[in-house]
């Protein structure tokens, strides 16, 4: 039976960041060569590059926030943002565009020539997808006209991506494209039951694979960004199911205040007919109808999803320190990671 080796998912982005992203030959020779891979440079590859923004592993005791994205610029003077992206919104194209002209601005200085304007390349790499099917699973985004299609400039380029629609499942190692390797690779590492996989696609040869790979197993052996990345998720987790759960209420009030609305009003109408009572009283009727009605709807709603997420989050953190138990963490440890007590832990 072989020796495991232990592998943290490169699809997360501090992960991805601590094996690209920090200053040193290794994780220098990494980037170059998933840089050139992704941008096809064949014929005019990078071969030199120098961090804006390098990641040291001593910033995860430091109590500030720690930038996701890699900023690098090449020997030739293009500016390179590229990060890792594990969850999509309505707002991820605007903010890659933001990127996109935030760098191209810093490619110029103040008094500078406009000759003198620095080629600006934003990678986003994105876990899954998010844009149509029926666009490629790399897409290359320029200045063009929209009529024509002819190319008023590179100098600004936006890359996507999406791993989520390379076919590399149900492949042999060695049938795989270039890019199916990558995105095999980045999608099956920390995946469990996945690890004689990535052994194959090591087996290939490819060099790409194989430079990450030399940087992911020595920043997986640091308990700190483990830990990092596990409160990471766990919070990202308890933000979305937050946020799903802020967006029912507000649905559930909308649809009661609807309800209210057609009730009070049926009911304002009827009895103003009745009665014979003014105008007024029917309007009283129908607005304070319809807000006591979405107001105790919303109220019963919001605590009953209060009490779910509660029960919610105490099933994630067993589901959590499940894992743990399988990768040999203490209990101590666990309890320290996940919240639970020793006794809760020693019954998973």
């Amino acid at each position: 039976m072989g020796l495991h080796i232990h592998r943290e998912p490169l699809t997360s982005d501090i992960i991805f960041k601590a094996v690209f992203g920090r200053d040193t030959p290794g994780s220098k020779r990494a980037l170059i060569a998933l840089l050139n891979r992704i941008l096809e440079r064949t014929e005019d590859p990078i071969v030199a590059l120098d961090y804006q923004n390098p990641f040291s592993i001593g910033e995860l005791e430091e109590e500030k926030e720690i930038i996701m994205d890699i900023l690098v610029e090449t020997s030739r003077g293009e500016q390179i943002d590229i990060e890792m992206q594990i969850s999509t919104t309505k707002e991820l194209m605007n903010r890659f565009l933001y990127y996109l002209s935030k760098l191209v601005v810093r490619g110029l200085e103040k008094g500078e020539n406009y000759d003198k304007l620095k080629k600006s390349i934003v990678i986003v790499i994105l876990k899954d997808s998010c844009l149509p099917e029926r666009e490629p699973a790399h897409s290359c985004f320029v200045l063009k006209n929209q009529r024509t299609g002819y190319e008023l400039s590179e100098m600004a380029q936006l890359h996507i991506l999406e791993l989520g629609k390379y076919n590399w499942r149900g492949k042999k190692a060695e049938e795989l494209s270039p890019l199916e390797v990558l995105s095999a690779y980045m999608n099956s590492t920390g995946e469990p039951g996945q690890e004689a996989y990535v052994e194959r696609l090591l087996e290939t040869g490819d060099e790409v694979i194989a430079m990450a790979d030399e940087e992911l197993k020595k920043v997986s052996e640091d308990d700190r960004l483990f830990a990092y990345r596990m409160s990471r998720e766990m919070y990202k987790m308890q933000e979305a199911i937050l946020m799903r759960e802020v967006k029912e209420v507000r649905e559930e009030k909308q649809k009661a205040k609807e309800l209210g609305y057609a009730e009070g009003h049926a009911k304002g109408h009827a009895e103003g007919i009745m009665e014979g009572h003014a105008e007024g009283l029917a309007e009283g009727i129908l607005e304070g109808h319809a807000e006591g009605l979405a107001e105790g709807i919303a109220e019963g709603r919001a605590e009953g999803i209060a009490e779910g997420r509660a029960e919610g989050s105490a099933e994630s953190a067993k589901r959590i320190a499940r894992n743990l138990k399988m990768e040999n963490f203490s209990p101590q440890k666990i309890a320290e990671l996940t919240g639970l007590r020793p006794e809760e832990i020693e019954k998973l």
